[in-house]
């Protein structure tokens, strides 16, 4: 592979390859504003000019190839001059209240400073202010940060598929807002608040609640549908603040549709049941008892009944092949189906639902289900008496006449008001476990939070059920 020199250090590069990219796998930091690896270059921020030798003028490094025999230095007295000019260039419209922005902690514009700018400005004129509209459900702008990087004109154009942000009026009052300032439509509204290296664009469902700081970052997989977009859920004291996209150049590059990123909600939904439910024989709707008790019911119920296994494909291969093994010991003859998304019953008929991320199925573990050898459930199933479903939170419940129904996993009450037992099981973001999307590729659940409530998992739950109220 050719090979160039920078700060020093030697470094191979694939032909193409910019200097950012080649200095970052060296350990060489490149400060940058404009720039991102899923994005057009622009070279409009300056703030990543370098000097390279044999050059007279300083070059921007997103826009320069690496070339073989290059030798480049990022901290030269030029360069330094630089970045300190394009700092205190960015900074003098920029409003000094990092203390009430979101951004505050993950902030481009604050790391940047800090590192590369300097603690002094020249500049004593009025700071221009905007008055921002409404830009819709997802994303707060607030124009009065922007630093014109463009990075959001960039992602509705190339990636979002939509041009609805644009740039209006010229120099110091240059605008970023929407086309004639409509609301945002694109469905992957979020990850203009994930590329925005300032608080121009923030997220209005994580505003004013938690600082990052605080946060602590678990990478897991999406559950939304069946590409298993990689994320990484923050949470503090137990609850669920903010799902972000996590880079996966095979699975979802550097995205993440709206859909995936608030997902979560329903992980700590009022509504959620937390705790064993029955319904007694003269109750009308499910009351809160024991696990005992709870477990007890469920027996009781099925106990020399016709008995149909339901899987959500949104649960793990690990928790389908717990189930398999269960009902083979407990209920020999009883069949075992997975259900999930209505209009999507096998891999097959899975297929892309927009040109970026989106999946017809709508759980991720569809490919995994049939791997385990499970069928698809058939709503005009009529052998057996009792039904047993296993939810991992996201798979939508089947309509189920003259069955009695027992539900194990993540339900909301007014879901399953008409079973005879709820036992609770994790979500998953409170579990470990393996999912295979829609390409084959296996991919991991990993914890983000403790159990919630009484919510046991699927592999505990069974066990003290075979083992008649016993753990074993």
């Amino acid at each position: 592979m050719p090979k160039c020199i920078i700060d020093g250090r030697e470094a191979e590069f694939k032909p193409g390859e910019n200097i950012i990219e080649v200095a970052k796998r060296v350990g060489v930091e490149i400060p940058v504003f404009c720039y991102h690896p899923g994005l057009t270059v622009v070279a409009q921020c300056r703030m990543c000019a370098v000097e390279i030798e044999k050059n007279p003028k300083l070059q921007t490094a997103c826009s320069t190839p690496a070339a073989e025999g290059m030798v480049v230095h990022t901290t030269t007295p030029k360069v330094v001059q630089n970045q300190k000019a394009i700092m205190e260039f960015l900074l003098i419209n920029h409003p000094l209240d990092c203390p009430i922005c979101d951004k505050s902690g993950e902030c481009d514009l604050q790391d940047n400073s800090y590192k590369f700018g300097s603690p002094y400005s020249r500049y004593t004129e009025e700071r221009r202010t905007y008055l921002d509209l409404d830009m819709g459900p997802v994303i707060k702008k607030n124009m009065n940060r922007c630093i014109h990087c463009t990075r959001c004109i960039r992602f509705g154009d190339e990636i979002a598929g939509i041009h609805e942000m644009v740039a209006v009026k010229r120099g110091n009052w240059t605008e970023i807002t929407t086309l004639n300032s409509k609301e945002l439509t694109t469905e992957y509204a979020g990850n203009y608040a994930d590329i925005c290296p300032t608080g121009s664009l923030t997220l209005k469902d994580f505003r004013f609640k938690k600082r990052s700081w605080f946060l602590k970052k678990t990478a897991t997989v999406c559950e939304g549908c069946s590409r298993g977009c990689n994320i990484e859920v923050q949470e503090d004291g137990n609850t669920i603040y903010r799902c972000i996209a996590r880079e996966n150049l095979e699975v979802n590059k550097y995205w993440i549709c709206d859909e995936g990123r608030f997902n979560y909600h329903y992980v700590h939904d009022s509504a959620r049941v937390l705790e064993p439910a029955t319904k007694g024989a003269t109750a009308a709707s499910l009351t809160s008892t024991t696990w005992e008790q709870g477990l007890e019911v469920a027996r009781n119920v099925s106990a020399g009944k016709k008995v149909v296994f339901l899987v959500g494909s949104d649960l793990t291969l690990e928790e389908g092949q717990q189930i398999l093994d269960f009902a083979k010991s407990k209920y020999t003859s009883a069949p075992v189906y997975h259900f999930g998304t209505p209009t999507v019953k096998t891999t097959q008929e899975d297929g892309e639902a927009d040109p970026i991320l989106k999946m017809k199925s709508k759980t991720s573990n569809l490919n995994g289900m049939e791997k385990l050898g499970i069928k698809p459930f058939d709503p005009s199933f009529t052998g057996a008496e009792v039904a047993i479903v296993f939810r991992g939170g996201r798979a939508k419940l089947p309509e189920l006449k003259s069955m009695k129904r027992i539900g194990v996993g993540v339900f909301n009450l007014p879901q399953v008001e008409s079973y005879e037992a709820i036992l609770p099981s994790l979500s998953f973001v409170e579990k470990s476990g393996t999912i295979i999307n829609f390409q084959g590729k296996e991919q991991k659940l990993k914890p983000a939070i403790r159990p919630l409530g009484q919510s046991k998992a699927i592999a505990e739950i069974l066990m003290v059920w075979a083992n008649g109220g016993k753990k074993a």
